[in-house]
C-alpha cells in the first residue's frame, strides 16, 4: 500500500486510519512472529487466507483444540472449520477496490485484510 497526496485514498484502510507513517512486510512480520502463515486451504473471494496474526490465533487456539476431536485431532482442519464459519459472515467495506488493504469485516469484531502475498490475513481490528 502506498500514499500519495491525492484527494481520494488508496485504499479502505487508508481512508479509516489515514496518512502511513511506517510499514511492516510480510516477512518482517512472519520473522517477529507477529503473522503466522497458514496452509488450510479456507479459501475467501477466491483467495487463501495464508496469514493470521497472532493475537488472534491465540486467542482462538482453546476453540481449535475442543474442536480438533471432531476431525481426528486435526488441528489445522478444526482451525480451517472455525474460519470457513467465521467468513460466512464477512461483510466489505464500501470502499474496497478489489486491491491490497480491502478490509471484510466478520462480528463482532474480526477483519479478514487482503495482503501482499495473495491472499487474505485474519486478524484483530487493533492488530492493523
Amino acid at each position: 500500500m502506498s500514499y500519495t497526496h491525492d484527494q481520494k485514498p488508496q485504499s479502505p484502510s487508508e481512508e479509516l486510519f489515514g496518512e502511513i507513517i511506517s510499514s511492516y512486510t510480510d516477512a518482517e512480520a512472519l520473522e517477529d512472529g507477529f503473522l503466522a502463515e497458514l496452509h488450510t486451504g479456507v479459501m475467501f473471494r477466491g483467495l487463501p487466507i495464508n496469514r493470521i496474526t497472532s493475537h488472534l490465533f491465540d486467542d482462538l487456539k482453546p476453540f481449535v483444540d475442543a474442536e480438533a476431536p471432531m476431525f481426528d485431532g486435526d488441528f489445522d482442519r478444526a482451525l480451517a472449520s472455525i474460519l470457513r464459519t467465521k467468513c460466512s459472515f464477512a461483510a466489505g467495506d464500501p470502499g474496497n477496490t478489489g486491491e491490497i488493504g480491502d478490509i471484510y469485516r466478520i462480528p463482532p469484531k474480526l477483519w479478514l485484510v487482503r495482503n501482499e502475498v495473495g491472499g487474505w490475513t485474519a486478524m484483530f481490528p487493533e492488530d492493523y
